[in-house]
């Protein structure tokens, strides 16, 4: 764009228009208006680059981060895993999850309706030998 610009200056002054021109003024002001433009327009985009070498670096950063946050998560998840239960709302159709904690108080509102439900943990007879139901796998 500042090339852009020097043509037109140059062809301005090509121009040779006079003192007396009532134009004269006005071209050399749209010129130095475009002129100052285009500086600006360049540093802006200089600075862009820079910002954008910068954002590059912190995504790469942030990678590394989220990389070691997984591991740490995969090894913690790994030691200890949490059961969920499933839990259909009979009011609103709702279908949400629970964890152990939760799911050992036998009680929860619903969070779509506010439904009060309860339950009771030790209906749960899966036939298998598990935590949860604590009998021998049945044949």
């Amino acid at each position: 764009m500042l090339e852009k610009v020097a043509y037109i200056k140059g062809l301005l002054q090509g121009l040779k228009l006079s003192e007396e021109d009532p134009y004269r003024e006005l071209f050399e002001n749209i010129v130095e208006v475009l002129d100052d433009m285009a500086a600006s327009i360049s540093d802006m985009e200089d600075n862009i680059t820079e910002l954008d070498e910068y954002m590059g670096e912190i995504d790469e950063d942030l990678e590394a981060v989220e990389n070691y946050l997984d591991e740490e998560y995969e090894e913690d998840f790994d030691e200890e895993e949490d059961d969920y239960y499933a839990i259909v709302c009979p009011t609103c159709g709702e279908e949400f999850s629970v964890d152990d904690e939760v799911a050992e108080l036998g009680k929860i509102n619903c969070p779509n309706c506010g439904e009060s439900l309860e339950f009771d943990l030790s209906d749960l007879d899966c036939g298998c030998n598990c935590d949860q139901c604590g009998e021998e796998e049945k044949e």
